[in-house]
């Protein structure tokens, strides 16, 4: 009898979970590089609900990835309306930050991110607004933020990659070419350090082994989030070979 009432408990405790176990197996399939799979399994965990925060803006930042901004804005908003823990609301400000300036205002992202960081820094929050001062073009600001994300982690791909690109901006050559030399012997999976380089290096005469880099960008990992598009460095490649 009582193993038959514990046997029942259990799948009233899975029903009511199961939204859970599902954003559990759809978190599982993107950490394994299934993208596709853990989008269709958080859209079934997310029709079955309600989700934690923490899940929904797992899923939020997937979306994002893939490009499917609306729905990431949609879910992210609601998770942040959900978030009770000040650390999750942080994190959920920052992707929605991303959103934000994919749409077309990087003050505004800016302005979010910085509100973020202000008094919960983590390393992805570095890596954002380290990229968003880079493209807003603020050059010394983008340098001195770029220079504390590195010393802050001074291990992170990202961090690094932005840091090289905020010495180039600064017009600071030598330092750039060294910050990406050693950034590139760790062999980041992103698109963004090898075409950098390799304009920088056609830029310093360097024109063959230049494409060459920009060619190694283009079997790296695009993803709605990389700075620029797949095409739009097959056309640099393109301008670059002519």
């Amino acid at each position: 009898m009582l193993g038959r009432i514990t046997f029942i408990i259990l799948l009233i405790y899975v029903f009511v979970k199961r939204a859970e176990f599902f954003a559990l197996y759809a978190r599982l399939q993107f950490q394994k590089g299934n993208t596709d799979k853990a989008v269709r399994w958080f859209a079934v965990a997310n029709r079955l609900g309600p989700l934690k925060a923490e899940s929904m803006m797992y899923y939020g930042y997937i979306l994002l990835r893939t490009g499917n901004i609306r729905l990431a804005e949609e879910v992210l908003t609601r998770a942040s309306l959900k978030a009770k823990k000040p650390a999750v609301k942080k994190r959920i400000k920052s992707l929605l930050s991303l959103v934000v300036w994919k749409n077309g205002d990087i003050d505004s992202a800016i302005e979010m991110m910085e509100d973020a960081i202000s008094d919960f820094k983590v390393t992805s929050f570095y890596q954002n607004l380290g990229l968003l001062y880079n493209l807003k073009g603020d050059n010394k600001k983008a340098l001195d933020f770029n220079l504390e994300a590195y010393d802050y982690n001074p291990d992170d791909l990202i961090i690094s990659d932005n840091l090289a690109e905020a010495y180039v901006l600064c017009g600071e050559t030598d330092k750039a070419m060294k910050q990406y030399e050693t950034l590139l012997e760790k062999e980041p999976h992103f698109p963004e350090p090898y075409y950098n380089f390799g304009l920088l290096l056609i830029e310093n005469g360097e024109k063959e082994k230049g494409i060459d880099y920009i060619k190694q960008s283009l079997d790296k990992r695009f993803t709605f989030l990389s700075v620029k598009t797949k095409e739009e460095v097959e056309a640099i490649l393109k301008e670059k070979t002519e």
